[in-house]
């Protein structure tokens, strides 16, 4: 993927607290794959505490991502904060879990971009509808949902279909 902006050079830092802050954008989330998110303007605040063999960052995060709505597919910029913690160790990689980062003995540089990837799509609600939060700021695409309620009353008339039948009578039998 070549090479990241999302580094901290551990290798010359003294003893004690350091504080890097980075710029998230779309571009980001489309060099990680991720299908969700159109656009994003997000701040990563990480402050670094280092100490003899371990380092905890705390990363505040703040900002907006673009995602669709569930609902009629319209785009909307979703706001975002949120806190983490993550303690990294040196050791064997292969031990990390996930309450503690394991990186190589000796390494020199820590790239956070994987966990702020995760921190930043954790923090999006699996059910996005923003229009049951905030009616006035976000209305749906009418359009989409006319088309959809159209869909499902042709979906509906399936119902007289022999296929359907049998599982109609397990249906019935349930209520």
């Amino acid at each position: 993927m070549g090479k990241t902006k999302y580094i901290i050079s551990t290798g010359g830092l003294p003893v004690g607290n350091h504080e890097f802050e980075f710029e998230v954008t779309g571009k980001f989330f489309e060099e990680q794959g991720a299908e969700d998110v159109n656009d994003a303007n997000v701040s990563v605040k990480a402050t670094l505490l280092k100490q003899n063999n371990v380092l905890q960052l705390d990363f505040d995060i703040q900002g907006t991502v673009a995602v669709n709505c569930d609902r009629c597919l319209k785009e909307f910029d979703f706001p975002i904060e949120c806190h983490e913690h993550l303690i990294v160790k040196y050791g064997k990689p292969e031990e990390s879990n996930d309450e503690v980062l394991m990186i190589p003995e000796g390494e020199t540089q820590l790239n956070v971009t994987q966990q702020m990837f995760e921190y930043i799509l954790t923090a999006i609600p699996a059910r996005r509808v923003p229009c049951e939060i905030d009616k006035k700021k976000f209305k749906c695409d009418q359009e989409v949902l006319q088309k959809l309620n159209e869909n499902s009353t042709s979906v509906e008339s399936t119902e007289d279909n022999p296929i359907w039948e049998k599982l109609n009578k397990i249906k019935l039998n349930k209520n």
